[in-house]
């Protein structure tokens, strides 16, 4: 469009003849003539008149009146708002006219309105001048050249700057924001934020900033628009008064960098933690303003934070080389008395930052001058607003040292500062400066206003006066603007400069509606790919309306000015619902708290202050004029009294509400009292209660008289009397608080103090019972009720077959089994009786039974059976029965779950324990922190608290037990899970590209400082264009973040992929610690199916999506994609690429290792616990001492997932621990070792003198109590005879028949309940105490491990013939394998010394050991129903297949165990076929450890696996239940104490 044809759709119609005569000027200018010589003095004399004296000075004249009038008719409005309070201040909000402030209101719009349009009158006249002129020195000037002339004339004509206008607005905005406080306006409900914002934290809080560009044309009504809702920020501390004064302040902002301009290199790549550095002051240096420096961190999650400090002009060059560190401004701290932990924290920051500065050797760069203008609410920092203008870019640096800009000893330029130089900045040598076209919009608003933003802000950056600008620095601008040749990477916004922001308002309004509906549309598509419908997409509405034809702010200004008085007109409010309309909040309710603030009508104008210091002042007594006298009545007493009836009503109402309290604390304390019993601090409190609510009823109504007194008064007193809530708060409070400590202090009481030491069991045979109870209750006729006991009990004896047999029983069968309430005799089950070692907990007392002796106290640990005051003819209550019986005791419970995407036939199972009061569980501590890599939890980074939300299954983070060589209950049960099912997947329709390494290189060094999540079409182009192929790239291109995640899914699915779930590939650093391991090619593909993964990492866990989207789809994932997911967080948490280069062959990758410390420190730790034979040498390699050594991470892929911490979860960490210790060891026999891998995990080995065994091997599970368990791995133990010093030994575990079903875990708490089957009476003759023979002269202290025998097994087949004798079988056995190299595997038995004798016992099982769930308040009593026998260990070798599992192997045969012959234990004990097959073996392995040691190896030669339980934790029948739960036969119960002999 031709300007001439601009400047007429430009005239506002009200000034039609003001304009510049545009057509005038060019007809005298006679454009469309050639020749130049027609051109005379004259014409140049009479076009110069023109332009100069007539033109220009009729615009100047005219703006200047205009002016004037304006600021006249804002000084009017000013003297209405003083006017509307009457001069004796008492006036009240309600005596105020809406009217009046609505006429007010209308006004100020108008002069706002043509302020607007003034500016744009100056705008478009002050363009005509420079364009006229413009046209005379192309065609006219050879000889004459005005533009320089028109320059300097309208430079001295101030009529189109922002500066003379800001006295002004800033009047208006005040006066503007005290109408809005006095009508109490409301303003549509906020909508969610855009999402070009950028979080920072200042003074501790949290703020989500937008940046925008503003036209300086659309400068003036972005100002207008703001000042509506948020007054001018003026930072000065003048008064108010001198408004008219005051201008918007000039900053300096020094940036640092050094001439390699990292610091700009890492903000422009958005590197993690990057830094900026400036010193900071406002207006010029010659004012001595205060200096600060200020450091600016961008954290990886996108927020920032900044560090400052103020420093004196002449410490600036000191404190940037280093020589002083603000000493004198830290012991001025200390001599004020400042707090320690304030001049803790200065200095930290000050040695922070001249760290920072030293170095990365900065020294100031760039200067960055700006006008700002803040608006911000008094007291309210929600939303805040700057706009920063006339910005300049000036060169500070002295990188070159033949022209510097600056004088290197100096840190600014003195040319700028010393001569007071302002912008633009004219003296400034072209090349060293760079002006920014336009105005920087920032909006903060604080994130914890219920994270939404008003109505009208997101209105305002949806508009077309703005032009979003995310990430917007000025330092970076600076730097790319006037250092292009220096830097290599330029920010992406330096293209659009070149571009006009200027946006048409009703395509602007049409994009931004365009914009909504597609968000809400891929909202509403992800949501259906995760299952969730979003609940924003329901509520989306198009606009109706467009600003066509007007300003698109305008017409939403006059939309709320018609609604507000429509609400006047029709007297009633506006509706308040939803979806259309919420108020804002904006601090209107703390009108009369900050009244006396800054900002609020009580600064403009002083007479219009509500507060109480203003009426006092008003008040005061002042000398009245001669023949004036003090009236005896005010105006506001004379005549009838006219209250509104709300005023009565809410005099009524505060009444009623004091009732109402009074009645609801009545109600209290009579309920209290009457239920109190004997409840002394019951009835006390119902005393205290009653007086609160005496009180409140008083209250109420003395304070409802004299506030209707009030009324009639007229009194300008205050209504409010904070004396009666406080009174009532405080008292409800103090009695809330007391009556919690009394009866806390009572509960505790009735709890038994913790018992130590040993019980002893009473025997409780019926005969005793019928002796107690006669002498107890002398006159009851105790036989014949005993009679018809013993009768009942001889009848559930014959019925307790058919209740024994739990697991193939149904689930139900305690719901049919009839209990009798009369009383039983006690049943024995037990023949030992002895102590229990047990730290005992109270319990709560309950009520007393229906016949007793005496009261009976609080209870005490059990130490006999019936409990005190009871008999064994009597019945417990269920309550009592729940305290005696079940309190304290774990209670266990199976969990299945499924496989996503699998069938039925696989799933996961789970046990879980709780009830136990809290004293532990059954999951071993890990040794180190870096030991806990072997689990990962997908969602979230804390630590698992349930097996079922690790990766892998079963998970590790619940398998070691409490004892070594344990695991616990739930890997136990998890172990007969069927897991890792065959998932088919759909043909992939998108496919991957053949991408180079260095491309695939270049992206992953990219991605660690995040991805363009905020950029759709640089997202579609980096994954599309480089990675994958779009089938749909034409017709419907994946531009969606859910059609990308989706397309990442299925091409991570292809089988070409390396799957990581497999334990062959989970030693990671084998396809990338060396291009040399080809492993078919996968060393590209490693890399390449990283970055596929982090693709999809990113975009999972971008901010687009919400918490609970992300958790449900991480669940529904493949199995192989979980893993991939696992790889990239590993990646990104422990390592990342330096540099590489791919130009040689092979290729090499320079790493950075985030956790190679930990993980040195760590191993070291290890070492030093497993009593490392070379433990000396080991260190000094693991110091790193040497510098021509080979790295710790380069010896061996081991060490290179392990020293980089890329472990991936599951069993492969003892492998990796192992294995860096051996590889970091010289004098570990070169490869004798080298053959250790988690792909064997039954193996162990010999080093020197000691042996090492996974815990994963029967020889490590159960040699464990003599040695540590530590990292997977026990140790040091023994050493073998049958292995040579330094060797590998495999051993060979054969598979136990035990396993659980599925009706097993869903039966689980059934089969172990404490109490039996439910009822409501419980006989206390079903129960025994049960107390393990703990005696320390009957503990067996002869058993002693001789040897650890390993015979080799013989690979190869040997043919079947009737010559093949045992002695030539046992002669080839013993030959070497074929396999050279490759490690034995063996037969493992130990041999044990008992009393004397010789006992082998062969390691032939691949059993568990359970570590037991302790309990709490032991002991307890156990179930009859749980049928059990007690073994000393040295009775145990006599026991032969319990439980009937090899029932193939003869009992009788002398092959298959030694028994011991001779004594009165000598006989064998084999399995009675009458005997209940869940019966429980209870070994007593006290003592020494070789007595545990000894009842694991018979565990393993007959197959059985078994709870291991230390009594110093739980109970014997806490733990046979525990056996129960598992389907276990045996128990072995131990001590934690150390005896002489162990080994």
């Amino acid at each position: 469009m031709r300007f001439g044809k601009k400047l007429r759709n430009s005239t506002y119609p009200k000034w039609k003849g003001q304009y510049m005569d545009y057509a005038k000027l060019k007809s005298l200018l006679r454009e469309n003539e050639e020749e130049d010589s027609k051109w005379t003095e004259t014409d140049e004399s009479q076009f110069c008149d023109e332009i100069l004296n007539v033109q220009l000075e009729k615009v100047a004249a005219f703006q200047q009146e205009t002016f004037k009038s304006l600021e006249h008719r804002a000084n009017a409005c000013a003297d209405k708002l003083k006017d509307l309070v009457p001069e004796d201040g008492n006036a009240k909000k309600g005596d105020i006219t809406v009217a009046r402030f609505k006429e007010i209101e209308g006004e100020l719009d108008e002069i706002i309105n043509e302020t607007k349009e003034l500016k744009k009158y100056s705008n478009i006249n002050y363009t005509a001048f420079l364009k006229i002129v413009k046209k005379h020195d192309r065609k006219r000037g050879n000889n004459y050249k005005i533009r320089p002339m028109m320059m300097m004339t309208l430079s001295k004509r101030p009529f189109n700057t922002e500066s003379g206008y800001s006295p002004l607005l800033n009047k208006l905005s005040i006066m503007y924001y005290a109408v809005r406080q006095q009508l109490d306006e409301t303003e549509p409900a906020p909508e969610a934020s855009a999402s070009d914002a950028q979080s920072q934290i200042q003074n501790g809080e949290r703020y989500t900033a937008y940046k925008f560009w503003v036209h300086p044309d659309n400068l003036l009504e972005v100002k207008t628009y703001i000042l509506r809702r948020l007054p001018v920020l003026v930072y000065s501390e003048q008064s108010a008064k001198d408004l008219e004064n005051q201008g918007d302040p000039t900053l300096n902002s020094l940036y640092f960098d050094n001439p390699e301009f990292s610091l700009y290199n890492q903000k422009v790549d958005r590197q993690v933690d990057a830094s900026s550095l400036r010193i900071r002051w406002f207006g010029q240096f010659k004012s001595g303003p205060e200096f600060v420096i200020e450091k600016k961190m961008i954290h990886e999650n996108g927020t920032s934070e900044e560090r400052k400090f103020a420093i004196k002009e002449k410490y600036i060059q000191a404190f940037i080389r280093g020589e002083y560190r603000m000493e004198k401004a830290i012991a001025k701290m200390e001599r004020q008395g400042q707090p320690e932990a304030k001049i803790q924290e200065f200095r930290e920051t000050v040695t922070d930052i001249q760290k920072f500065i030293i170095e990365k050797e900065l020294q100031p760069i760039l200067r960055a001058n700006y006008t700002r203008t803040a608006f911000q609410k008094p007291l309210d920092d929600k939303v805040r607003i700057s706009i920063d203008t006339c910005l300049a870019f000036i060169r500070e640096d002295a990188i070159d040292p033949d022209r510097p800009c600056r004088n290197p000893e100096n840190w600014h330029r003195l040319d700028v500062d010393e001569g007071a130089m302002v912008y633009p900045f004219t003296n400034v040598n072209k090349g060293e400066i760079s002006r920014f076209p336009y105005s920087i919009l920032e909006i903060k608003v604080k994130e914890d206003v219920a994270k939404k933003h008003p109505q009208w802000v997101e209105d305002l950056m949806a508009s077309h006066l703005v032009h979003k600008a995310p990430r917007f620095s000025k330092f970076v601008h600076g730097v790319a603007s006037l250092f292009e040749d220096n830097v290599n990477n330029l920010p992406f916004w330096l293209s659009e400069l070149e571009t006009d922001i200027r946006k048409d308002p009703q395509a602007a309004f049409d994009e931004e509606e365009e914009r909504k509906a597609k968000r809400r549309e891929n909202e509403q598509v992800v949501g259906s790919l995760l299952g969730a419908t979003p609940r924003a997409a329901s509520s989306f509405k198009a606009a109706v309306s467009s600003p066509l034809g007007k300003s698109y702010m305008a017409e939403r200004m006059a939309a709320e000015e018609r609604a507000g008085k429509r609400s006047d007109f029709s007297g009633q409010s506006k509706s308040h619902t939803e979806d259309n309309i919420e108020e804002e909040g904006d601090g209107d309710d703390e009108e009369g708290g900050n009244i006396g603030a800054y900002g609020t009508m009580s600064s403009m104008f002083p007479s219009f202050s509500l507060s109480r210091y203003a009426q006092a002042r008003r008040e005061r007594n002042v000398v009245l004029p001669p023949g004036v006298t003090k009236p005896t009545q005010l105006i506001k007493d004379s005549g009838p009294l006219q209250v509104e009836p709300k005023v009565w009503l809410a005099n009524e109402r505060t009444f009623l509400k004091w009732q109402h309290i009074c009645v609801l604390l009545g109600v209290l304390a009579v309920s209290l009292y009457n239920t109190a019993g004997q409840n002394r601090v019951a009835e006390i409190f119902g005393f205290i209660y009653l007086a609160i609510a005496i009180f409140a009823g008083v209250w109420g109504t003395v304070m409802h008289r004299v506030r209707r007194n009030m009324i009639v008064e007229r009194s300008g007193k205050d209504f409010d009397n904070m004396i009666g809530p406080m009174v009532v708060s405080f008292a409800l409070m103090m009695s809330l608080i007391l009556n919690f400590y009394f009866q806390y202090h009572a509960a505790m009481e009735r709890l038994n103090e913790p018992v130590h030491g040993n019980v002893t069991v009473i025997a409780t045979t019926p005969q005793d019972m019928q002796v107690k109870s006669f002498w107890t209750f002398g006159c009851r006729n105790v036989q014949g009720v005993h009679d018809k006991d013993r009768e009942k009990d001889r009848e559930r004896d014959k019925d307790r077959k058919g209740h024994r047999h739990r697991r193939e029983r149904d689930p139900n069968r305690h719901h049919h089994h009839e209990r009798s309430h009369s009383s039983h005799s006690p049943h024995t089950k037990s023949e030992h009786g002895s102590t229990h070692r047990r730290t005992s907990r109270g319990a709560r007392t309950s009520a007393s039974a229906s016949i007793r002796a005496s009261p009976i106290p609080a209870p005490q640990p059990l130490t006999e059976w019936p409990p005190p005051g009871y008999t064994s003819y009597e019945s417990l209550s269920q309550g009592k029965a729940m305290e005696l019986i079940a309190s304290g005791v774990p209670v266990f419970k199976g969990v299945k779950q499924s496989i996503p995407h699998a069938a039925d036939e696989y799933y996961n199972l789970y046990a879980t324990c709780v009830g136990n009061g809290g004293v532990g569980t059954d999951v071993g501590q890990i040794y180190t922190e870096a030991f806990a890599a072997n689990s990962l939890r997908l969602q979230g980074l804390e630590r698992a608290t349930n097996p079922w939300e690790t990766l892998e299954q079963p998970s590790m983070a619940f398998c070691n037990g409490a004892r070594a060589g344990t695991i616990t209950l739930n890997h136990w049960v998890s172990l007969s899970s069927r897991m890792n099912p065959p998932i088919e997947l759909r043909d992939p329709g998108v496919v991957p590209r053949e991408v180079e390494l260095s491309t695939i290189l270049e992206r992953l060094i990219y991605l660690e400082g995040g991805f363009e999540e905020d950029y759709e079409g640089l997202m579609y182009k980096n994954l599309y264009r480089n990675l994958l192929r779009d089938p749909d790239r034409i017709l419907a291109p994946h531009k969606a973040m859910e059609k990308q995640i989706s397309d990442l899914i299925v091409v991570l699915s292809r089988r070409e992929w390396i799957d990581f779930s497999r334990p062959e590939n989970q030693v990671v650093a084998k396809f990338f610690a060396n291009a040399t391991y080809t492993e078919q090619g996968r060393y590209k593909l490693f890399f390449h199916q990283l970055l596929l993964s982090m693709e999809l990492y990113l975009r999972i866990h971008s901010k687009q999506h919400a918490e609970f989207a992300k958790e449900k789809l991480l669940s529904q994932l493949p199995p192989c994609i979980r893993w991939d997911l696992a790889l990239v967080r590993r990646w990104r948490e422990c390592m990342s690429i330096q540099k590489f280069s791919t130009g040689q062959n092979p290729q090499q990758i320079r790493f950075q290792l985030h956790s190679k410390k930990s993980q040195v420190k760590a191993l070291r730790k290890f070492a030093r616990a497993m009593k490392w034979p070379n433990l000396a040498k080991v260190d000094e390699v693991l110091k790193e001492r040497d510098v021509d050594d080979v790295p710790l991470e380069d010896r061996s892929s081991d060490t290179m997932s392990y020293f980089t911490g890329m472990i991936l979860p599951g069993p492969t960490l003892p492998w990796l621990i192992m294995n860096s210790l051996i590889d970091c060891d010289n004098d570990a026999g070169g490869n004798a070792l080298a053959a250790l891998t988690h792909m064997h995990p039954h193996s162990g080995f010999q080093y020197r003198s000691h042996t090492y065994w996974s815990a994963t091997s029967i020889i490590g599970k159960v040699l464990a109590p003599t040695c540590r368990e530590i990292g997977g791995w026990i140790g040091p133990a023994r050493p073998a005879p049958d292995l040579s010093r330094i060797q590998i030994a495999r051993i060979r575990q054969r598979r136990p028949r035990q396993r659980l079903t599925v009706s097993d875990i869903e039966s689980m708490t059934e089969r172990s309940d404490c109490l039996g089957p439910p009822s409501d009476r419980y006989p206390v003759s079903e129960y025994q105490l049960l107390l393990p023979d703990h005696d320390p002269y009957s503990i067996v202290n002869t058993i002693r491990i001789e040897k650890l025998a390993l015979k080799p097994i013989n690979t190869t087949p040997i043919p079947s013939s009737p010559s093949h004798s045992p002695s030539s079988s046992k002669d080839t056995s013993t030959e070497p394998s074929k396999d050279i190299g490759k490690p034995l595997t063996y037969d493992a038995a130990v041999q044990f010394a008992i009393d004397g004798k010789s006992w082998p016992l062969r390691l032939s099982y691949d059993v568990s050991f359970i570590s037991a769930y302790p309990c709490s308040r032991g002991p307890h009593p156990l179930f009859f129903d749980y049928v059990y026998q007690a073994v000393k260990i040295d009775e145990l070798l006599t026991v032969r297949d319990w439980g009937g599992l090899n029932m193939n192997i003869n009992p009788g045969s002398s092959g298959s165990s030694p028994s011991r012959t001779g004594g009165a234990g000598g006989s064998e004990r084999k399995p009675d076929e009458d005997e209940d097959e869940e019966k429980v073996l209870v070994v007593e392995a006290f003592g020494v450890k070789d007595n545990e040691v000894l009842a694991r190896a018979w565990c393993s030669h007959w197959g059985l696996s078994a709870v291991v339980a230390d009594v110093e934790r739980t109970c014997m029948a806490c733990t046979i239940r525990e056996a129960y739960a598992a389907c276990l036969n045996v128990v072995i119960l131990i001590d934690g104490e150390s005896y002489e002999g162990d080994s």
